[in-house]
C-alpha cells in the first residue's frame, strides 16, 4: 500500500540535501563575488551630490557614430549598409585610450571628468517604439503596468524633497508632450504615478518661454493674487472632495497648488529667466533649444532644483531617431549637444 506521508528519516534526508545544495550555491556565489564575503570592510565613498541634471537623447543615439566609435567608412551616396560601421572617424580624447566620434570636440576636452559605459544591455521589449524603452528607463518598469509608475524624477523629490521650498522639486525641459504620434506613451511616464500630484514634472516644453510659466495673467496685481489664493482655500475647506477621494489625494492637490502659490509668489522665479544672464554665456549655451534648455537646468540647480531633465525632444522620425538622411542629421544633433 503506498503511503503518502514521508517518515520522518525521508524528511531529515531532504533538509540535508537542501542544506548541501544552499551551500554549494553560496561557495559558487562566493567564487564570483569573493569580496561580499570578505571580513574586509569596503569603504564606499560618500555621497554628496543633491541635485542631478538628465540630459536625455530621445529617439535612440546611435552609440557608433557618438560614444562608442567602430571602422570608419566615409559616407558616400550609395553605399551598401552592410560596409559601414561608423561614417565618423574618432577622435582622441583627454583621456589616453579613450576616443569618441568626430563632432564632439568639445565634449573630448572634458572626457577626464566623465565616465562612458560601454558594455550595458537593455532588454528587449518586443517592440520598436522608443517610448517603450524610454518608459522602462524612467520608470524601472517594463509597460504596460496596472498602476501608474512614477518618473525616477518623482522619486527623487518624494524621497529626498525639495531643495528650495519656492522651486519646484523636479523640472522637465524640452519635451512636447501633445501634437505627435507617441504623446499618450510619453505621458505615460511623465507623471508621478501614485506617489502623489506635488511630486510631479514642471513641465517646460520651450526653454525661451519658461519666465511666462511663472508670471501670473497679465494685469494680476499681487492684492487681487492673494485674495485669490485666500478664496481658493475655503473652498477647498467647504469642498466635498474629502467624501471622494482618501485624505491622501486631497492633501496632494492642496500641497501641489501651495507649491504652486509658492513659486508665483517668491522673487526666485526670477531662476527662469534666462535673459538675465549675460550675453557671452547665453551664446556659448545657446546651440538651439536643448543648449538653451541645459542654461535653464543650471540655472534652477543653482536654485534649488532636486532633478532636471533636459531632452533633445522625442519626435517618431525625427532628430535622434534619424530614418533617413542619417549622417547629415547626426551632423546637426551633435553640434547641438556639444
Amino acid at each position: 500500500m503506498n503511503n503518502n506521508n514521508p517518515t520522518t528519516d525521508e524528511i531529515m534526508q531532504r533538509r540535508r540535501f537542501l542544506a548541501q545544495l544552499a551551500g554549494a550555491g553560496i561557495t559558487t556565489l562566493g567564487m564570483n563575488e569573493p569580496r561580499a564575503f570578505s571580513a574586509e570592510k569596503i569603504e564606499q565613498p560618500k555621497a554628496t551630490a543633491d541635485c542631478c541634471i538628465l540630459l536625455w537623447m530621445g529617439g535612440g543615439m546611435a552609440g557608433p557614430e557618438t560614444f562608442d566609435p567602430k571602422r570608419y567608412t566615409p559616407y558616400e551616396v550609395g553605399v551598401r549598409s552592410e560596409s559601414i560601421l561608423s561614417t565618423f572617424p574618432s577622435i582622441p580624447t583627454v583621456v589616453d585610450g579613450v576616443r569618441i566620434s568626430q563632432g564632439l570636440e568639445n565634449v573630448a576636452k572634458v572626457m577626464d571628468r566623465g565616465t562612458i559605459v560601454r558594455s550595458h544591455r537593455m532588454p528587449d521589449l518586443g517592440t520598436i517604439l522608443h517610448s517603450r524603452h524610454q518608459y522602462h528607463w524612467h520608470t524601472g518598469y517594463v509597460p504596460p503596468q496596472t498602476v501608474a509608475a512614477p518618473h525616477i524624477g518623482a522619486w527623487m523629490a518624494k524621497v529626498l524633497g525639495q531643495r528650495n521650498p519656492a522651486i519646484p522639486a523636479f523640472i522637465n525641459i524640452g519635451q512636447k508632450l501633445e501634437g505627435h504620434g507617441e504623446s499618450e506613451e510619453l505621458k505615460a511616464f511623465t507623471t508621478s504615478g501614485f506617489l502623489g500630484g506635488e511630486y510631479g514634472p514642471f513641465n517646460i516644453p520651450f526653454p525661451m518661454e519658461a519666465a511666462n510659466s511663472v508670471r501670473p495673467p497679465k494685469g494680476m496685481t499681487p492684492q487681487r493674487f492673494e485674495a485669490r489664493m485666500a478664496r481658493w482655500r475655503e473652498m477647498v475647506q467647504r469642498s466635498p472632495i474629502g467624501d471622494k477621494t482618501s485624505d491622501y489625494h486631497r492633501d496632494s492637490i492642496v500641497r501641489s497648488m501651495e507649491n504652486a502659490y509658492r513659486l508665483l509668489s517668491s522673487p526666485e522665479r526670477t531662476a527662469f529667466e534666462l535673459e538675465r544672464e549675460p550675453k557671452e554665456v547665453y551664446d556659448n549655451y545657446n546651440t538651439g533649444r536643448f543648449g538653451q534648455g541645459c542654461l535653464l537646468a543650471r540655472r534652477l540647480a543653482e536654485s534649488g532644483a532636486r532633478f532636471i531633465e533636459v531632452t533633445t525632444e522625442y519626435v517618431p522620425f525625427l532628430h535622434w531617431d534619424t530614418h533617413e538622411n542619417g549622417h547629415a542629421t547626426l551632423t546637426n544633433m551633435k553640434q547641438q549637444i556639444d
